[in-house]
């Protein structure tokens, strides 16, 4: 399933940001409102969303062979248009001026993508969707430092094994350089962040590593 996100608030000028983190979340459905996306997404092949004015318009797009010989493929196209609301988790990426992309919807769980250009905001925009949803987890997360295009520079961990405080640790040490090479910040300095003990953080990197290890050969 695909998704192509635009959004306009009618203002001129244009404005640049380099995004180093990706990052990947499963909501729990908000319930709250009536989003189309959760409500037609979950057998969708292509999910088309704009949003302006306040107003959030949604296509979604399912296939439908003709199971004869030789049967074409129909298309099905609904379209909805639904206010936003304070409930809606869109709202809430573009305030961190990101765009998310929903990738999967199930009965439980909308799962969305976003680029950040740091840590703080990734940290931030958390705490807010913590505020609008139940369950909220930071699935998977990639420093993006790539040169031309060269990805062989990418740190990617998927953390969808560890525990919250297991994955506050892994996402600062990947968005604060740790796992780079040569390393742009140090175990004492992840540390004074979290206001604990470099001993303590030395146990936790050793946690979150012994965890993804396993994990990788699973």
């Amino acid at each position: 399933m695909g998704l192509t996100e635009r959004s306009s608030n009618g203002e001129s000028g244009d404005t640049e940001e380099t995004r180093r983190l990706y990052v990947e979340f499963e909501l729990s459905a908000s319930g709250a409102v009536a989003c189309p996306v959760e409500v037609y997404g979950r057998d969708a092949d292509r999910i088309d969303r704009q949003s302006s004015d306040g107003e959030c318009h949604t296509e979604t797009a399912r296939d439908h062979d003709d199971e004869t010989e030789g049967g074409s493929t129909d298309t099905e196209i609904r379209h909805s248009k639904t206010e936003i609301t304070s409930e809606c988790f869109c709202p809430i990426f573009f305030d961190y001026d990101c765009i998310p992309k929903i990738t999967e919807v199930t009965d439980e769980a909308v799962v969305i993508q976003a680029f950040l250009p740091d840590r703080d905001h990734l940290s931030a925009l958390i705490d807010d969707l913590r505020e609008a949803t139940d369950d909220l987890s930071l699935r998977r997360l990639t420093r993006v430092d790539s040169v031309d295009g060269d990805r062989s520079n990418r740190v990617t961990l998927d953390l969808s094994t560890l525990t919250e405080t297991e994955r506050e640790t892994a996402a600062m040490a990947v968005s604060s350089g740790y796992y780079e090479t040569p390393r742009e910040t140090s175990v004492g300095e992840l540390a004074a962040d979290l206001d604990i003990t470099k001993s303590a953080m030395s146990q936790r990197l050793s946690s979150v590593e012994s965890k993804l290890a396993l994990a990788a050969f699973r």
